[in-house]
This record gives structure tokens, C-alpha cells and sequence, in this order.
């Protein structure tokens, strides 16, 4: 996508042609009004054409403790209109603890001023975003608790202006440096990453870390671009990390705007679930990036729907809804 910040030529737009005698007067009042037209357009050509400030991360820590926890997943669903307003409901219904997204919140371009009709208004009462401009904080009910219960990952179509994440991370309040973090839930360890980000040798590094001081009975990563996929876009090679060998027990991504599980032979007990089915549009499944002598795949793609997942210390349970069939899952993991 292109930015172009427009250039008005002031004396072509004054310009005054006509035929015929006009008094002096009126030659000034038409003069006067263009000169005033013109200043209320460029006023808002250079207020179109600025960056935003990047609001400074507060880098606190999420960690709460409880014996049982439910929680949803949605990803692709930021765009205003029927299928995410009745995924929102889906979710809602299920009372959750909190929320993760796998990635495009806010479309198409990722820009402040579709912010809140994209999110705020269907998931606002789960947003505590106390440090945003005050015209964006959503004073829900997560506000009057003074709890955060809604953490996104970015997606491409988060980044897809020329400020790039900062509306993003200026609307949200996030654990950490906020681009990538950690959070823990119950018996549940949280990495949310950026794989929006050309360079992820840092964010690894971090991840690696973060995940040998984990105590956890679950471990949780959840990003974007999707490692591998049966949806239309490819594998992203440069988020194919060792998540098995790394005591991760699920792999969360977006983008394919379908719901997918794999397990790759050899690699049983480690799921890569792609969640892309929020409310944007639909895909169709394709095995094409898949080769099933590697993967065994369940694949789903025929309405919208979300995650909902109940944790325990002894058990995880991850169900897909679909907002056509509210009450039976698509699909059923446990983990034990």
C-alpha cells in the first residue's frame, strides 16, 4: 500500500477568473473565502500527513493464579459487521477469563480511526488499555476491575500503514515490551510473539529464555504467520522454530482465515492450530503446503467461529465452535 500526503499550489488555488467588471469589494470577499477554504484544507492535510508518537511501554508483569481456567482464541476477526459480531457473541456466552488473538485486529490497514469500531466495540469490556489516548480506552468492565483480559499478537493487516504498529500498540495495554511477552494464567504459560517483524533472531533468543524458566503445566505460543498450514498461504519458514523440544504443547497462529490442526509425525503431542475464522472472510482448506506423509491434519473452513479452552493442573482441554453450531466442537484436543 502506498502513502502519498498531498501538495496544494496556493496560487492556482486562488486563482480568479471571470468575466466582465467586479467592484473591489467583491474581489476581496471572494479572496478572503478562498484563502479560508485553503486553510482549513491544509490543516487537515498536515494533520493526515503526520506520524504518531509511539506511547513508551510500562513493562509490567501478568501473573495470576487459579485452579481452573477458561479462555478463548480468535484470530482474523477485525472488521466491523455481521460474522464477528456473532463470533463475539459465541464468545461472550462462554463467560471467558480472558481472550488471545492470533493476529489481524484491526482491518484493513491496521489505522487509529477504525480501531474502535474493529475491536472496542465487540470485545471492550475485556480491554483494560489505561495508558491509550483517553478517546480510545474502552471503560468497560475490565476497566472497572482493573484487569486486563484481552491480549493480541499483530498481524500483517496491523501494520499495514505508515506509522506501522503503533496504533496498535499505542490502543493496546500489554505486559513487557508489548511487541512480544509473556503472561501466566492459571496453569497456563502465554508467549505471545511478532512475527509481523522481518528479524525474529531476538524475539527466539527471548523465547527460549523465557521458556526454561517456565513452571507451568502448559505452555502456549501464539503469533501471526503460521509455522505450517493447509489454508492458501504458504508455511512461514523463519517462525518454524523447535517448539517440541521446547516443552510447547500448542502452536497458535491466524492468517489462513480457516480453522486447521496439525501434528507432525514423530512430534505427537505438540499441536500447530491455525484460527484464522474471527469474522474477516472465509478460505478454503488446500493440503498443497502440507505433505501428509509429514502432518496429520484435520481441516474446517465451511463458517466463523472461535476457540474456547479450559485449563486445569491435570488438564487442557481445547474445543472450535462454530457460530453455526454453538453447542457441539467442530473439533476436541486434551491434553493431559
Amino acid at each position: 500500500m502506498e502513502y502519498t500526503c498531498f501538495s496544494i499550489s496556493w496560487f492556482r488555488f486562488i486563482r480568479i477568473e471571470f468575466r466582465g467588471h467586479l467592484s473591489l469589494e467583491m474581489l476581496k470577499m471572494i479572496v478572503e473565502y478562498r484563502m479560508l477554504l485553503f486553510l482549513f484544507l491544509l490543516s487537515g492535510i498536515i494533520q493526515s500527513c503526520s506520524k504518531i508518537d509511539l506511547i513508551d511501554p510500562i513493562g509490567f508483569e501478568t501473573c495470576i493464579e487459579a485452579d481452573s481456567i477458561v479462555f478463548a482464541v480468535i484470530g482474523d476477526y477485525g472488521k466491523a459487521g455481521e460474522p464477528e459480531e456473532k463470533v463475539a457473541n459465541l464468545v461472550k456466552s462462554w463467560n471467558p477469563d480472558f481472550i488471545i488473538t492470533t493476529g489481524d485486529n484491526n482491518y484493513e490497514y491496521g489505522e487509529l480511526k477504525t480501531i474502535k469500531r474493529n475491536i472496542s466495540d465487540y470485545y471492550g469490556d475485556y480491554i483494560y488499555n489505561f495508558d491509550a489516548p483517553a478517546e480510545y480506552q474502552c471503560n468497560g468492565k475490565a476497566f472497572e476491575d482493573g484487569v486486563n483480559r484481552f491480549f493480541p499478537s499483530p498481524g500483517n493487516h496491523d501494520a499495514d500503514n505508515r506509522d506501522e504498529l503503533k496504533p496498535y500498540l499505542n490502543f493496546f495495554t500489554l505486559p513487557q515490551r508489548e511487541t512480544h511477552y509473556k503472561f501466566v494464567w492459571g496453569a497456563v504459560s502465554f508467549y505471545s510473539l511478532n512475527s509481523v517483524a522481518e528479524n525474529v533472531d531476538e524475539q527466539k533468543d527471548w523465547f527460549y529464555e523465557q521458556l526454561n524458566l517456565s513452571v507451568t503445566a502448559y505452555n502456549i505460543v501464539y503469533f501471526h504467520h503460521p509455522p505450517y498450514t493447509s489454508g492458501r498461504h504458504d508455511n512461514t519458514e523463519k517462525m518454524q522454530w523447535d517448539y517440541y523440544n521446547s516443552q510447547v504443547n500448542i502452536v497458535l497462529t491466524g492468517h489462513n482465515h480457516i480453522y486447521s490442526r496439525m501434528e507432525k509425525k514423530g512430534e505427537e503431542g505438540l499441536y500447530y492450530i491455525v484460527n484464522g475464522l474471527g469474522g474477516k472472510s472465509l478460505y478454503k482448506c488446500s493440503s498443497v503446503q502440507l505433505n501428509d506423509e509429514e502432518f496429520d491434519t484435520f481441516c474446517y473452513d465451511d463458517n466463523y467461529g472461535a476457540i474456547k479452552a479450559t485449563a486445569t493442573n491435570n488438564e487442557l482441554v481445547v474445543e472450535f465452535y462454530s457460530i453455526g453450531q454453538p453447542t457441539v466442537p467442530i473439533d476436541k484436543i486434551i491434553i493431559e
